[in-house]
This record gives structure tokens, C-alpha cells and sequence, in this order.
């Protein structure tokens, strides 16, 4: 399911220069002598695949190949929630805030190349930041939005970029910067339709660019000859494997076929580790954003506060966590931000969230129809007078969400509500309906790249977030199709000052603002499942050092693995 270690000095937003050192690493390992006594790469794989195709453009969310972000692409920075909030230099070697906060100045590392030999220019990199302008699907910066507040982007020298803002931005680095792949111009440039752009040969700067092998059911990218960091990566390759479901995916975790998986394995002792406890591990973090039940909130009577607060109540989460997610993935308030941001929650608020999260059969009911719903023969009825009903989708090989929707569905049953679960075969007869929302289902947060709030609220408030009804939102987030504007009114004063103090309080007003509205209904934090073997490579996030997120499709943080990892 999609389901090195320096730390920046100072805080993002600051006006301090930030020092970004690279992580030296040990020296290369050699590999092993075959695949009969070793893995000569790491071998991941997933769950619910569909045959792979051979795509490779970092800009498409919906159908790129695992490791194309932070395999074969990279970006200036990587910012990470995860061990208390990093950020790590990448293609950046220093950043600094002047003119009041209005400009961020970026020094590039001057010895960064293409994985063609080619050096990596400024000119790439403010291509990069600029390509909007070119093709809007290219926009990661929000260059081309009606409420832009980049005000210029230009080149200061050979190896600087100084962006400029319209208004001071102290969240750009961590929610913004840190998403922006940076690609060469000269390639680029030349793509007249990126979305349908598979990039099938692609030129990247990262450390596995080499796509040396390639069918329906596996890939291989292989070591960059060119990598600008010496010494680095330190392993030879890095392999994906297709799994039809977290059953299959077990079987070749078991079986040695696959070292690294981010599938929910139940009772994850016993199905796996009890098979060689020197070597197997699993690293379930449960911390992270969390999963929400979303509906496409321009839909009738899913628009109605009352009736997502009643779901709320509705929904037994201990019994969702404990039998569903095998007790590995903690229930959350209707915040559903403890976990990962507990210095940023209003104590205040503590109570109505833990009330809106509490279940409630007596309380959903009266929630429902203390907003016009009425009850028929103990079935709900809208306000108009028709039926509440619905189906949840979710992928069949996917079990412990379909264990939790089934005890979620028997949970809306039991307060009138027509509810049940329909199995999808696999992520292409799922994912196009679930992430515009054209079915209700289960669906991640965006934002745990963030080191505060920001990125979270904006994903759900702001209008440029809010893409339509039956859009696919995998760009935004923003699976429900709403926006707030009082929320994008704070949102804006949060950037705009650099003060911590300052933004606490308005990160207050920002979740009274959502537990008014539920927008999406929280029920568990997201756990980063990791299940890894250190019997050929080490160097994964574990419990004691979680510096990234441990899933492998987590975007550019995926990069800080694989220059961590090396041979046992």
C-alpha cells in the first residue's frame, strides 16, 4: 500500500544561512557473487500491482515507477515530520532568507551532474522551479496560480537561484521546496505534452538512473556511473517486484525473494520475523498523518457538516484498530495531527476532538437528524427524503483496509446507514475513482514532509487545492473538493511570519476551523508499515532512528534510504 543523518541547523523560515552538509558514507561494499547466495540489488516490492509500464516521469503521480522520485530524480532539499522534523540538503548546499524574508537565496551543489556526464546547471535548476510556465502540469511551486506569491525566479551567478515572494514565506522550504524535482532543461523543455510523457530513457541526477532491466512484472535501475556524491550510493542497484496482493507480497518477504515491502503484514512477529529473527524486521511507525474516510463533499447530504460528524461518531475505531490494522496503527482524534505534530495541537481543543472521534451510536444518530435526517423503520433518510446509502471501495488484496471498511460499514449500518464494501480488483480499476472521489473510500493525507502543520491545512483548505468534483486530486490532496476561506486567510498569515509563537496561534484557529467542519474523518494514523531484511543490506529507518519515512513511494525522502542503505 501506497501506502545523512545531518540535521539542518536552525529553523525553516529563519534568517540564518542554512549550512547543508552532505552525509559522508562508509565505503563501498562489494556485491554479492550471485543471485543463488545474495541479492545483487535491493529487492522491493509492493502490493495490488498491475503489470508495470515503463514510465519514468517524475511529474506523474498516478502512474510513474517506484524510486523515479529520489531514485532517478532529485530535489534541492528533503524535508521529513519524521525523528522531530529534518531537513537534509540534497542538490542545495546552502539556503538563506533576506530582504526581510521576501527572497530565499539557493546555492546549488557546484558539483552536481546528469547521470548523461553533463553538468547540472542553475539554469536547470530555475527551469526546474520555473516549468509552469511551459506546461501547467509541471507547476510545483505554484508559479501559474491566480494566488501566486512568487514574484520572480532567477539566477544570481553560476551556482545560485534566489527565488523572490510577493509576501514573506516562511513555510516554502518545508512544504513547497522539498517537492520540486529538478530536471535538465535541455530535455525538458523540448516534451510538448508532459502529462502523457513517459520519459522511458530518463536523464536524472540521482543514484540509480540506469534502467537495466525492464518487463511487466519487474525493473531494475542500477547505479548512477555519474553520481555527483563520491562514495555514493553504496549498494549496486535497486530492484521492484510486482505482488498481486499483501498475501503475495508475504510470500516473497518469507521466501527471501524480496528484502523491503510497506505492506500490512498481521501479526507481523509470527508471519514473518519468527522466520529468521536475526535477519527480519518490521519497523511500524505509528506516526504519520492519518488515513480519513473521504467523500466527494460537493456531493448531497455528504456536504453537510452534521452528517460527517455523525459518521464520526459512528465509526468504533478501537475495534477498526485492533481488528482491522492488527493493532499496529493507533486511532486518532477528529484532528488526526497527535502523532506527528503533538507540539502544534491547541490543548483547548483536545476535548471536542476526542468527543468527534468517540464512538457514539446515540450521538450519530442525534447528530443526523438535529440536522433535518429522519429515520424510516430504523433506516436514515436526507433531508430531501432519500436514503442514505453507499459503497466504499477499496483494492480486495489489501486486507487490513478491507477488514477495517468492513467493521466500518457494519458500524453505519447500525445508525441506518446503507453502507457497504465493494472490492476492486487492483490499483487501475481503483485508484482513478478513488482519488477524484467518485466512490467514498479510504485515503492518505498529504503533508508528512512538512515540518509543521502548514502543508496539511493547506491541502484541505486552500482554494488552489480544490480541483472540482470528479477531478483526480493525487497533485493537491485534496481528495473531499473543498476549501475554506477563512482557513486560506490563516494559512496565509501562517506563512507569513516568521515567528513560531505566532504560528501556533494561528495553527489553533486552523483546527477549530476543522473540527466545525470535518472536512475528512480521521480514524488512524497512516502506519508507515516497513518489513525489512537485513540479511544482504542495513541502513533502513527503524524504530530507534526513524530519520525519513520508511515507505519506499514517499517521494524525494525515499533518496535518504537508498544512500543509507549498504551491505551486511
Amino acid at each position: 500500500m501506497t501506502r545523512r543523518f545531518q540535521r539542518v541547523a536552525g529553523a525553516v523560515g529563519a534568517f540564518a544561512l542554512f549550512a547543508f552538509l552532505v552525509v559522508q558514507a562508509a565505503p563501498a561494499a562489494h556485491r554479492g557473487a550471485s543471485a543463488s547466495t545474495a541479492h545483487p540489488c535491493v529487492v522491493a516490492t509492493g502490493s495490488g500491482d498491475q503489470a508495470f509500464v515503463r514510465n519514468f516521469n517524475p511529474f506523474n503521480s498516478g502512474s510513474m515507477r517506484d524510486f523515479t522520485q529520489g531514485g532517478i530524480y532529485e530535489t534541492l532539499v528533503v524535508s521529513t515530520a519524521f525523528g522531530g522534523g529534518h531537513i537534509y540538503p540534497v542538490l542545495a548546499k546552502s539556503l538563506a532568507y533576506s530582504e526581510n524574508g521576501k527572497a530565499l537565496r539557493i546555492t546549488i551543489q557546484p558539483n552536481a551532474r546528469w547521470s548523461d556526464g553533463k553538468k547540472l546547471t542553475v539554469q536547470d535548476v530555475v527551469y526546474s522551479l520555473t516549468a509552469g510556465r511551459q506546461d501547467k502540469y509541471m507547476d510545483r511551486i505554484g508559479l501559474t496560480a491566480d494566488n501566486s506569491n512568487i514574484a520572480s525566479v532567477k539566477a544570481a551567478g553560476r551556482n545560485v537561484v534566489v527565488i523572490r515572494f510577493k509576501q514573506v514565506d516562511s513555510t516554502f522550504v518545508g512544504s513547497v521546496l522539498s517537492s520540486v524535482f529538478i530536471v535538465p532543461q535541455a530535455i525538458w523543455s523540448k516534451v510538448k505534452n508532459v502529462a502523457d510523457f513517459t520519459n522511458p530513457n530518463p536523464v536524472g541526477s540521482g543514484p540509480f538512473t540506469r534502467i537495466t532491466r525492464f518487463n511487466g512484472q519487474d525493473y531494475v535501475l542500477s547505479k548512477n556511473p555519474n553520481y555527483w556524491q563520491k562514495g555514493l550510493p553504496r549498494i549496486g542497484c535497486v530492484e521492484r517486484i510486482a505482488a498481486a496482493s499483501n498475501d503475495a507480497a508475504l510470500l516473497q518477504i518469507v521466501n527471501g525473494e524480496a528484502d523491503w515491502t510497506h505492506n500490512f503484514v498481521p501479526n507481523v512477529e509470527k508471519a514473518y520475523i519468527a522466520h529468521d529473527k536475526k535477519n527480519y524486521h518490521a519497523s511500524y511507525l505509528g506516526v504519520g498523518l492519518p488515513i480519513d474516510l473521504f467523500f466527494d463533499l460537493t456531493k448531497y447530504p455528504y456536504s453537510i457538516p452534521a452528517f460527517r460528524k455523525g459518521v464520526s461518531q459512528a465509526i468504533d475505531r478501537q475495534k477498526v484498530v485492533k481488528l482491522g490494522e492488527y493493532g499496529y496503527a493507533p486511532a486518532v482524534n477528529a484532528l488526526g495531527i497527535e502523532t506527528i505534530y503533538p507540539k502544534w495541537l491547541d490543548p483547548k481543543l483536545k476535548p471536542l476532538a476526542k468527543k468527534l472521534a468517540t464512538y457514539n451510536p446515540t450521538a450519530a444518530k442525534q447528530a443526523f437528524t438535529g440536522a433535518g435526517f429522519t429515520y424510516k423503520g430504523g433506516d436514515l433518510y436526507d433531508p430531501k427524503g432519500d436514503r442514505v446509502a453507499f459503497q466504499i471501495h477499496v483494492i480486495g488484496g489489501w486486507s487490513d483496509w478491507v477488514a477495517s471498511l468492513q467493521i466500518i460499514a457494519k458500524n453505519l449500518q447500525d445508525v441506518g446507514i446503507d453502507a457497504s464494501v465493494k472490492l476492486e480488483p487492483d490499483w487501475g480499476a481503483w485508484q482513478p475513482n478513488a482519488m477524484s472521489t467518485k466512490f467514498v473510500t479510504l485515503l492518505w493525507n498529504f503533508g508528512g514532509n512538512d515540518i509543521t502543520p502548514y502543508a496539511y491545512f493547506f491541502s484541505h483548505y486552500d482554494p488552489s487545492t480544490n480541483l472540482g468534483p470528479g477531478v483526480d486530486a493525487a497533485a493537491t490532496g485534496n481528495w473531499e473538493h473543498y476549501s475554506n476561506a477563512q482557513g486560506a486567510a490563516l494559512l496565509r498569515q501562517f506563512k507569513a511570519t516568521l515567528s513560531v509563537k505566532k504560528q501556533k496561534q494561528i495553527a489553533y484557529k486552523l483546527q477549530k476551523i476543522w473540527l466545525d467542519n470535518l472536512p475528512g474523518i480521521p480514524l488512524f494514523v497512516g502506519p508507515r508499515w516497513s518489513t525489512y531484511s537485513t540479511k544482504y543490506f542495513t541502513g533502513y529507518p527503524t524504530y530507534k532512528n526513524p530519520y525519513v519515512d520508511p515507505i519506499f513511494s514517499t517521494g524525494n525522502q525515499v533518496e535518504k534510504i537508498l544512500l543509507s542503505l549498504r551491505r551486511s
